[in-house]
This record gives structure tokens, sequence and C-alpha cells, in this order.
């Protein structure tokens, strides 16, 4: 299986445009992605808002306004201020992330860039497996490659959470012990994740916040199926698949390295995914088995709507993600042949 389903990744990001003339794939254990807040949770989508502030100014902005004026590097602070103003009735947490000022006689010119969370739930887009009882992350502020890795070393940490409740799950029902064993090793892999993604991170001046987990409590084999398939077969697969393609188009050698690693690591534990669904399907009765296989394709249709969103160019051209072509078809190439 490993070497079949290995092989269809790559095929997929061989298709999907050509490798960077310092991409690479690694085998086995050798193998080896401006100015942000983001939240850690939720779909992101990149929006602009463009104002014009009168002069004088609104009483409001009035001290701000003159601080840009004459310090460029304060700019921020009104660009923030005017976003809360415009997006009052948002309920979600949005920072300027880009932000440009001119200043005219007749008034000032405001142009904005953020990223705005669409739903609470969040989008499998590169994450692995969440577990059950997830907290939403405290927010960060760092640039936006940094504010990424910090991210994603927060959704790495996380997964070490639901490996060892998976392994333990899958023990307390009496799955193969091949299986909990596994899921114990793809806990390790995660902590190791975590640490690369967190070095990276605060290279680039962003913390990874920290992982927050309510006891979900005793859960049944269905509801521990219905979290692999979302969880594993859909969002561990994906996360291979982005990793592989960073591993071929990151910038800098030391974040292809990390993501050809994770990529190995991802694919191994999206395997096993797929053999605690096989095991799990085969004690669940054929009602249950809908169900579990409603909430994968539930899962598809949530990422189906999530790659539709736009890449920043800055995480493009620095980590490698694909851009939003190449994402869409990364995905369509991969439900056709992976996830049939």
């Amino acid at each position: 299986m490993r070497s079949s389903l290995r092989r269809t990744l790559i095929q997929l990001v061989l298709a999907a445009a050509p490798l960077a003339s310092t991409g690479c794939f690694f085998d086995g254990e050798s193998a080896g992605s401006d100015d942000a807040p983001n939240s850690f949770d939720g779909c992101q989508q990149w929006k602009e808002l463009h104002a014009q502030l009168a002069e004088p100014p609104p009483q409001e902005f009035a001290s701000l306004v003159d601080a840009c004026e004459a310090d460029s590097a304060t700019c921020i602070q009104l660009c923030n201020a005017v976003l809360r103003k415009a997006l009052i009735d948002s309920n979600g947490y949005e920072t300027a992330t880009q932000c440009d000022v001119t200043h005219r006689a007749g008034g000032h010119e405001v142009s904005i860039g953020y990223y705005t969370t669409n739903g609470t739930n969040g989008c499998p887009i590169v994450e692995g497996r969440r577990p059950a009882g997830l907290a939403r992350a405290r927010k960060a502020r760092a640039g936006i490659a940094g504010t990424h890795l910090a991210r994603s070393a927060w959704y790495e940490a996380a997964s070490v959470h639901a490996f060892v409740s998976l392994a333990r799950e899958l023990a307390r029902h009496g799955a193969p012990v091949a299986l909990h064993e596994a899921a114990k090793r793809a806990a390790n892999d995660e902590v190791h994740h975590a640490r690369l993604m967190n070095d990276l991170a605060r290279a680039r001046g962003a913390t990874p916040p920290p992982v927050e987990i309510k006891d979900p409590g005793l859960r049944t084999l269905e509801s521990i199926a219905i979290e692999n398939v979302s969880e594993g077969i859909v969002g561990e697969t994906w996360a291979a698949l982005i990793a592989f393609w960073q591993a071929a188009h990151a910038a800098d050698p030391t974040l292809r390295a990390t993501y050809a690693r994770i990529a190995e690591d991802e694919l191994r534990h999206a395997e096993l995914s797929i053999e605690v669904d096989a095991w799990a399907r085969s004690k669940l009765t054929p009602a249950a088995q809908k169900r579990v296989e409603a909430a994968r394709i539930r899962a598809l249709s949530k990422l189906a709507t999530c790659v539709k969103s736009a890449m920043p160019e800055a995480l493009v051209a620095e980590l490698g993600m694909p851009d939003s072509a190449a994402m869409q078809r990364l995905f369509n190439d991969a439900r056709a042949r992976v996830w049939a």
C-alpha cells in the first residue's frame, strides 16, 4: 500500500506543475514548508479594504493619522483602527496584514489587506489529524510565513494528542496490537514535527500558542471511525500531498528537507488511517458504516470548499505552498485517484 499511495501522490504533484529546479523528494527515513496576525482555526480568506479619511480626519482617528504622518512604522495602528471600525459587526478576528497609507492635502487614503475567518470548525488544508475536544487557538502576530508556520506547529502539537488518544481507544476497543502500536509511533512523529515547525516559526518571529484540549470522554467505535475518515483518510492524505508539493517548491533547502520528511510521515499516518478504517468498519453495523461513509463525503466536500480560497503570495513564494490553480488541480486529481 505504501509504495502505491506514495507513487500516486508524487504523480499528482508532478502532474499539477513542473518541479522547481531545486525541488526534491527523499525516501524513507532520509525524507523530508509582511506582517499578518492569524487565528489558528477556521477557513481563511484574503480580503482588501480601501478607505478615505477626510482632512482633518475624524476625531477618533486624528492622533493615529498624525502619528502615521510622522512615522510610517506606526501606520499599522491606523490601519487596524480603520479595519475595526469597518468590521464592527464581524464575529471573526481580523487584523491588517498589509497597510498602505497615502497622505494628500484633501485626505488620507488607507489600503488594507487582511484575512477573515470563515466558520469555526477549521479547514483541513495541510494540518493532519486534529483531536476531539481541541479548543480554538489563541491568536498570534507575526509575518505571513511565520504565522503560517506557527499555526502548523500548533496543529502538529495537537496531533500528538490525537494519536495518543487513538492508540488508547484502539486498545480499549480490541483492535489488533499492530494498529495501536502504529498510532503510538505516529504520536512520536508528531512530536518531532511540532519541534521542527516551532523552530521554523520562531526563526521568523512567531510563537505557536499552547494546545488546549477538553477531554471528550469515552467514545464509541463509530465516533472514532468517523473522526478517522475525516482527520485521517482525508486530512492526513491531503497533508502528505501538500507536504510533497512543498518539498519540491519551497524556497529554502531547509524548508524543502523538512517538508519532505513530514510528507513521508504523513503518508504513513494516512496509510494507518486506511487500516484503522478497514478494521473499524468490519466491527460496525451496516447503518453505522453508512454514517462513517457519509462523514468521509462531508470531509471531502468541506475540503473542496477550502481549496477555493486564495493563497497568499508570500506562502507560495517562501514556503512553497501551491497557488490557487495548483491547489485546485491537486484536489481534483486526488479526489479522482485517491478518494474515489
